[in-house]
């Protein structure tokens, strides 16, 4: 009995060793710098986007924790700004099975957006599942929200996503997303709302001159918002978007096509808006600038004939989705072009960005000397 406890002492102050090892590795001696480096290098890759990560170390034995994560667009937005997206803290922990092969299963943790966002991703080999929760999260750091709207938003959001990727593919999706914020306040009475008017309508110039350019917007209570998309084969139709207060009423349609990157889809929602007479009777400033708003040439072309204001968001969400004013909702996608099937023996079709090939070179014979022209020397002589 008392060799086999002295074997498991044994056995014990190994595996002790061992582990003290190992955490003194990853905490002293291993690279951070140069993994941050390759992390960076992988998730600009994958995302196409500019990745920085400040500083990267060991959490416990099986995850890593990354801190001061930027994204940031590569191709600017037509005022010429990158769009960008930070996290203070990101948290990425491996399950003991997924270390020695297998599924592969990940706790994620970040805070960034002013809130927490908790998450699960369990791979397998036909497809990946993606759980996440998002608590207390800013609407006015979400950066592509903040610039669509074009003033501070106060609220707090929360949601959760559950979605399956077929073949690991976001073109392949399918499940639910959903958010919802609370005590949604636009505008806090000292941000401009800028407007493009025509020059006939000196009035409202005079009155946006007076403003610097822009009119002071009193806050405006949206109150409490929900939006709910049903993801299947890729697409994230609307099934609900909706707010309703004493200030304003929303409601809205459409659909996202996901795209891998998931950075890469393709918005086109149309969401409609119409502000109540409460609202706009505030004060003296709020009912001129309602009167006035309807001869600015955009809410012109935005007006419906319900009293809704209607904007198509169109457009990539790594670049800008834009509020194109709208009556109709938002145009039809292009469809596809049907692809032939192959001729055998063929050439492959040249890719779509290949530069067309030159025209083929015609050249003509110049005619024959006829014999019995003889040289003007000859004749002289």
């Amino acid at each position: 009995m008392k060799t086999w406890r002295r074997r498991l002492l044994v056995v014990g102050l190994h595996v002790l060793l061992f582990l003290v090892a190992v955490v003194g590795f990853l905490y002293v001696a291993f690279p951070w710098d140069r993994a941050a480096r390759y992390a960076e290098a992988a998730l600009a890759k994958k995302l196409d986007m500019d990745v920085r990560i400040g500083a990267i170390g060991p959490s416990w034995l099986t995850g890593l924790e990354l801190r001061d994560v930027t994204l940031r667009t590569r191709k600017p937005d037509r005022q010429g700004r990158l769009r960008t997206f930070h996290a203070d803290r990101f948290v990425i922990r491996a399950s003991v099975g997924s270390l020695f092969g297998g599924d592969i299963d990940l706790d994620i943790a970040a805070d960034m957006m002013g809130g927490h966002i908790d998450g699960q991703i369990f791979r397998t080999k036909q497809d990946t599942r993606i759980v996440a929760d998002l608590a207390e999260v800013s609407p006015n750091e979400i950066s592509f929200l903040r610039e669509m709207v074009g003033l501070p938003i106060k609220g707090r959001m929360t949601g959760a996503i559950d979605i399956t990727l077929r073949d690991h593919k976001f073109a392949k999706a399918a499940g639910t997303i959903e958010f919802a914020a609370r005590n949604v306040i636009v505008g806090d009475g000292k941000a401009r709302l800028k407007l493009k008017v025509k020059p006939q309508y000196a009035e409202l110039q005079e009155f946006l001159d007076r403003e610097d350019q822009g009119v002071a917007i009193p806050p405006m209570k949206v109150g409490a918002f929900t939006l709910k998309l049903r993801v299947t084969r890729g697409s994230a139709r609307v099934v609900q978007l909706g707010a309703s207060s004493d200030h304003i009423e929303i409601k809205g349609e459409g659909d996202v096509r996901l795209a891998d990157p998931v950075t890469a889809s393709e918005s086109r929602i149309y969401v409609m808006y119409k502000f109540s007479e409460a609202y706009e009777n505030l004060d003296s400033e709020t009912r001129s600038m309602m009167e006035n708003m309807r001869s600015s040439p955009n809410y012109r072309r935005a007006m419906r004939s319900d009293g809704f204001f209607g904007f198509c968001l169109a457009g990539v969400l790594r670049e800008r989705v834009r509020p194109l004013p709208s009556r109709d909702g938002c145009p039809e996608r292009p469809a596809p072009e049907p692809v032939l099937p192959a001729v055998p023996g063929a050439p492959p079709p040249p890719p779509a960005d290949a530069p067309a090939p030159p025209p083929p070179m015609i050249v003509t014979p110049e005619p024959a000397a006829r014999l019995e022209d003889p040289p003007r020397d000859l004749v002289g002589a």
